[in-house]
């Protein structure tokens, strides 16, 4: 049995990812860490709730098995503010990483994103990229990074442009092979299935994978 910390709960990922570790019989406890409680009651849940808005001072010095990080926004939802997305999908991320070392978790897996590139022309990639790249020098025991294409599912916000992409990502679907294949849409249901697998499965130490499609989908399968 193993206890889980999920960061990004309330998000599209993150909610399912808590929805279906919560139906696990294979997890005993899971936490999430929230800005203000979560109206969801279930034995198997503990909510640690932030001071005065700030997410990493819920974080309390107890073990988990497994943190999975769904943490991530839009520029659109910072109203245009490059600084608070970094904080959100950057300073937030390397903080939960850094929480993980010192408590010597077994198991951290972030939700990035395809096109994660350090030195990226594109901004959102950038972010991403470097994100990776301070979690991997941290020395966590087993760190996965997720990198799926765009993400269906039922969203809480509005995402018009999200939208068209996915039509016609599903319209091109069947022609997605090969070096296409790794941005194919992936549904929530499925990434979330892959992020508990992987945060349940045990492995050797040192270990860093990257999952695409591909990947995530045999994940999902296990």
């Amino acid at each position: 049995m193993s206890t889980l910390l999920i960061a990004g709960a309330t998000g599209l990922i993150g909610s399912e990812t808590l929805r279906q570790a919560l139906d696990d019989r294979r997890v005993s406890r899971v936490v999430v860490v929230v800005r203000k409680p979560i109206p969801l009651e279930d034995p198997k849940l503990e909510q640690w709730v932030a001071r005065d808005g700030d997410l990493l001072s819920a974080l309390r010095d107890q073990h988990v098995d497994a943190v999975i990080c769904c943490l991530g926004t839009t520029i659109r939802n910072v109203g245009g503010d490059k600084q608070k997305f970094v904080h959100v999908d950057k300073d937030l991320v390397i903080g939960l990483g850094q929480w993980s070392k010192r408590n010597n978790i077994g198991c951290f897996s972030m939700v990035s994103a395809m096109g994660a590139d350090a030195n990226s022309r594109v901004f959102y990639s950038r972010v991403k990229g470097e994100t990776e790249g301070a979690l991997k020098v941290m020395g966590l025991p087993h760190l996965h990074l997720f990198r799926p294409s765009i993400l269906t599912g039922p969203r809480k916000e509005n995402r018009a442009g999200e939208r068209i992409g996915i039509a016609v990502a599903k319209v091109l679907n069947p022609l997605m092979i090969g070096p296409l294949e790794p941005y194919k849409p992936m549904p929530s249901v499925m990434l979330a299935k892959a992020l508990l697998q992987a945060s349940l499965t045990k492995s050797g130490a040192g270990v860093v994978e990257t999952h695409t499609y591909r990947s995530i989908a045999h994940l999902a399968s296990t």
